[in-house]
């Protein structure tokens, strides 16, 4: 791997604040209904489970040998076409009345913004790709370099 670029979206910290919210509020529910332990074994528990939702969710994209990489897809950088950064306004449309089916879609409900990565591969019947990243000039900028 020679270029060896990545990015990676991770929660933002209103949502961790959500989640953290929702698992004392169900740990306090409990601690009424039962008792201290139940509720300190089921905060930590839910914790945790938030911890490796966070650690194993987001969308790695990377650069590498020619090579992008979104999620487990990847494709030759030389078989990427035109490349739009969207703002939320126009990735709300994007994914939603605009798509196209056939599109590959590597979409996170907590990123707004996204890249849409045109494909000029004549064998492959995927028009693009429609990807959540709050980084999309920043990729753009990257894989238009390393083709």
């Amino acid at each position: 791997m020679n270029e060896g670029l990545n990015w990676r979206d991770s929660w933002s910290p209103s949502l961790w604040l959500f989640l953290l919210l929702m698992n004392f509020s169900f740990a306090l529910a409990l601690w009424a209904a039962f008792d201290t332990k139940i509720a300190a074994v089921d905060f930590m528990a839910t914790l945790v489970v938030t911890a490796l939702l966070a650690w194993r969710t987001p969308l790695k994209l990377s650069i590498a040998d020619g090579w992008f990489y979104a999620g487990k897809a990847k494709i030759e950088v030389k078989y990427l076409g035109e490349m739009t950064a969207l703002n939320k306004d126009q990735m709300s449309l994007a994914r939603t009345r605009e798509v196209n089916v056939d599109a590959y879609l590597d979409l996170r409900f907590w990123v707004p913004k996204g890249i849409k990565l045109e494909l000029i591969d004549s064998r492959d019947y995927t028009p693009y790709w429609l990807l959540s990243t709050n980084k999309a000039e920043e990729i753009i900028s990257a894989l238009k370099k390393s083709n």
